[in-house]
């Protein structure tokens, strides 16, 4: 029975990830931050974003730092520099 439910559980916790958005939690002239969910969203989408962010202040985005923080929940930053 507990193994059943520890699955439960997990199913549970992936459909909540899988219902999450993408959010830029920072959004500066000089840093982009985003927090994502690796089963609906990918890097990719995630530097999608911040080259979006970044352009409003004219400049480019490059990867500084990527985070795995739990079960598929990524943080990734970037720099937002000239040129």
């Amino acid at each position: 029975m507990g193994f059943a439910r520890g699955c439960l559980r997990l199913f549970v916790l992936a459909c909540l990830c899988a219902c999450s958005q993408m959010q830029i939690v920072e959004n500066t002239a000089s840093a982009v931050s985003i927090h994502y969910y690796s089963p609906v969203q990918s890097l990719e989408d995630a530097t999608a974003a911040a080259r979006k962010a970044c352009a409003a202040y004219a400049k480019s985005a490059h990867l500084r730092a990527t985070e795995l923080v739990g079960v598929a929940e990524h943080f990734v930053h970037f720099d937002c520099v000239s040129g």
